[in-house]
């Protein structure tokens, strides 16, 4: 092949291809390498890569070809050099050339651009990122920036922004926008989505990417380039993204510093972006609402035990408030009488002060359950347990004999939560006595660690759980007691307490004794509650 034939081939090829020699002088190039550095073959041709790119970028070049006529054979470079605000990447392979007798005369390059690769790789990359932080229940802000973030460093010349709709989904109610002043961000949040209000107003009223290449002469912009004009915002891609039942929950944006279209990698990105973005909105919005639900069983597990609480302040209130009584009548009838011993009316007040304080201990005894606290702290699971027993002391049967077994473990988790379930359990087991006749009425509790869990075996001898309905306990008003006695809630409660707010679970199974189907000793309530949560 002679030489004309030989530049006609390079100068086909899509890779760019040079020749240089021992001192870094190129003596050929093709036209894909004319074509990047905007020169002519003349223009290269007897100059070095110093004469050509900046000083940094030429001396790694450099550096790379001293490596090639070092090892004398074909190596292979991952380079990249800055253009237009933009990181270039390509992958080089270069060898020596050598002469008839075998001596190097210079170096051949076959330079291939692999940005869009790179950029394809690198928004895989940040995928898997973002969603790791879903994953582990990161803030929204703080994923939002560092999707923003990464997204700017894909290509400099990206100003990236994120819009929040309100309840109403009528006006953006939040943003996201790090690399715009804080006065452009609240004109923007100002705004009601509509027809031509903006690309992110457009966008969330049409439920439709909205492509601005130039805001200065599209009707969308008309009104707003006030706005855009001092930050010298050319350009705006907006993409809505939606809630599990297409609703627009905001927008994803892109803003450029000159007018253009978005080419196939940048529709990807904004694409792609905006599923990120509504995967974590939309998890964080079903977090919120499990939160205010837990929130409402934390208050009806209260409640219904409310009045059980009430039942027994009744009891611990009722022989105190008859002393006074007794002891204030006694002082009255002798005051009335003329008797005034001094003495005898000062162990009567005395008896009273007592009295009194003892009715005092009651209720700090009680209202500590009752006091709403759903912060997260460290407790010991013993203690715990005599809490809720000494909650229910004076209501359940004072025949009940407590078995106890509790190798004590330290949690930080929600300490009334547990109570709400432990009063649940035990004074289910005393109704279970009362009304199966058990005369010598038994609960064990036993405590144990298995792996990063604390589990609570809670078991009766009061005739188990017919098999019929076992399965069916922790079904929502299902309930065996009459519907004055059961509202067919508490198991329920119970088992939403432990799986949503203890992050735990609940099992029941009936305790056989006599090794027949029908004939059960009693029910055994396994909890299992995570040490840490």
């Amino acid at each position: 092949m002679n030489n004309i034939n030989l530049i006609k081939t390079l100068d086909s090829l899509e890779d760019i291809i040079f020749h240089k020699d021992l001192n870094g002088v190129y003596t050929l190039c093709n036209k894909a390498y004319c074509d990047f550095i905007s020169l002519k073959k003349e223009e290269i041709i007897g100059k070095t890569d110093y004469d050509l790119f900046k000083k940094s970028d030429a001396h790694a070049f450099n550096i790379n070809d001293q490596l090639v006529i070092k090892e004398k054979k074909e190596l292979i470079f991952y380079e990249s050099l800055i253009k237009s605000n933009a990181t270039l990447y390509f992958k080089s392979i270069k060898d020596v050339i050598v002469d008839n007798e075998g001596n190097i005369i210079g170096t051949l390059g076959i330079v291939k651009n692999i940005t869009k690769q790179k950029e394809y790789e690198t928004l895989y990359k940040i995928n898997q990122k973002v969603l790791e932080k879903i994953i582990n229940d990161d803030s929204l802000e703080e994923i939002l920036f560092y999707l923003i973030k990464r997204a700017e460093e894909i290509n400099n010349n990206m100003i990236c922004s994120i819009l929040l709709l309100d309840k109403n989904k009528k006006q953006f109610e939040k943003g996201f926008a790090p690399s715009l002043p804080e006065y452009y961000n609240k004109a923007v949040k100002s705004l009601t989505i509509g027809p031509n209000i903006g690309s992110c107003g457009t966008a969330a009223f049409t439920k439709k990417r909205v492509i601005v290449e130039d805001i200065n002469t599209h009707s969308f912009w008309k009104g707003f380039t006030q706005l855009t004009k001092p930050l010298g915002l050319n350009a705006c891609w907006s993409q809505p993204f939606f809630s599990k039942n297409n609703e627009v929950l905001g927008t994803f944006a892109i803003y450029y510093k000159k007018s253009k279209q978005p080419d196939s990698f940048e529709l990807e990105l904004i694409e792609s972006f905006s599923h990120l973005v509504s995967i974590a909105v939309n998890k964080i919005k079903e977090h919120e609402i499990i939160k205010e639900q837990e929130v409402i069983l934390i208050e009806q597990a209260k409640l219904i035990s409310l009045g059980d609480m009430l039942e027994n302040i009744s009891h611990h209130w009722r022989q105190p408030l008859s002393l006074i009584s007794t002891i204030a009548s006694g002082l009255r009838i002798n005051m009335h009488a003329g008797q005034n011993e001094i003495e005898a009316h000062d162990r009567s007040l005395e008896k009273i002060i007592k009295t009194t304080k003892d009715l005092s201990v009651t209720i700090d005894k009680f209202k500590n359950y009752f006091i709403k606290n759903n912060a997260k702290r460290s407790f010991e699971i013993r203690a715990t347990i005599e809490k809720a027993i000494n909650i229910l002391d004076s209501k359940i049967d004072k025949r009940i004999k407590f078995n106890n077994t509790i190798n004590d473990i330290t949690l930080n988790s929600y300490e009334n939560e547990i109570i709400s379930v432990l009063l649940v359990l035990i004074n289910n087991s005393n109704d279970a006595f009362i009304k199966n006749n058990i005369h010598e009425p038994e609960i064990s509790i036993s405590v144990i660690k298995e792996e990063k869990n604390c589990v609570i075996i809670i078991s009766d001898n009061a005739k188990g759980i017919h098999k019929d309905i076992i399965n069916r306990i922790f079904e929502p008003y299902f309930t065996t007691k009459d519907k004055f006695h059961g509202t067919g809630l508490s198991l329920y409660i119970v088992q939403s307490l432990l799986t949503r707010q203890l992050k735990g679970d609940i099992k029941v199974e009936n305790i056989n004794s006599k090794n027949t189907e029908d004939d059960f000793h009693g029910a055994s309530f396994k909890l299992s509650i995570p040490i840490s949560i």
